[in-house]
């Protein structure tokens, strides 16, 4: 879903960016094929509203085609459309809390269906899985975003923190507390088996 960047893929996306802030048509379809389908499970961790999901993807690509040569440029397609529709989707959900009379900031991201496919799938215990999914709700929206894109989709912490708007050091702190506060809650729980749920790549995190 999420590539990892390379020498060749940053040269990729900025030429094939600026072909497309020159009006080339071929590098729209090109741009679009490439990125709709990440942009749209992206969104589904902040809601299951596909409509709005499909009207907010279609909105980004018509404000983008608009804006042609007025775009800045990127060497990262993909980090710069998702902070677009990502941004998009976070205006809309709090205008519909506004609505709702409900606080505007509580947008929520739904990192418990990548968790409990994997308990589901390797058939985990009852009772260390109403822990873990436990552990994981105390988890702010945000530390549960960074978890999802860190370690379960590869973004780098420079990407991260170019997403959020925020500096390398912040998105480093949230994940050191966020990953502490699962170690705290999930103690005496296998450490193997949080890391495989987690899909940690660096056992390290766990080190008592």
């Amino acid at each position: 879903m999420f590539k990892r960047k390379t020498v060749t893929n940053t040269i990729k996306d900025l030429i094939i960016w600026d072909s497309f802030r020159e009006g080339n048509s071929k590098a729209l379809q090109l741009i679009y094929e490439d990125n709709y389908s990440p942009l749209f499970y992206y969104a589904l961790k902040f809601t299951s509203d596909r409509n709005l999901i499909k009207d907010l993807i279609q909105e980004l690509f018509v404000e983008l085609i608009n804006s042609g040569k007025k775009l800045s440029r990127t060497d990262n397609v993909r980090i710069y459309l998702l902070k677009a529709l990502r941004n998009k989707i976070l205006f809309q959900l709090a205008q519909k809390s506004k609505r709702q009379s409900r606080f505007p900031d509580a947008v929520e991201f739904n990192l418990l269906d990548s968790i409990e496919a994997q308990l589901i799938k390797k058939e985990i215990d009852e009772d260390i899985q109403t822990r873990i999914t436990s552990a994981v709700k105390k988890l702010s929206p945000r530390q549960q975003e960074i978890i999802y894109l860190r370690f379960y989709r590869d973004v780098s912490y420079t990407e991260i923190a170019d997403l959020f708007d925020v500096k390398i050091q912040t998105v480093r702190n949230l994940l050191t507390r966020a990953i502490a506060q699962l170690k705290e809650d999930l103690g005496k729980v296998n450490k193997q088996m949080i890391l495989f749920l987690l899909n940690l790549r660096n056992p390290g995190y766990f080190k008592c």
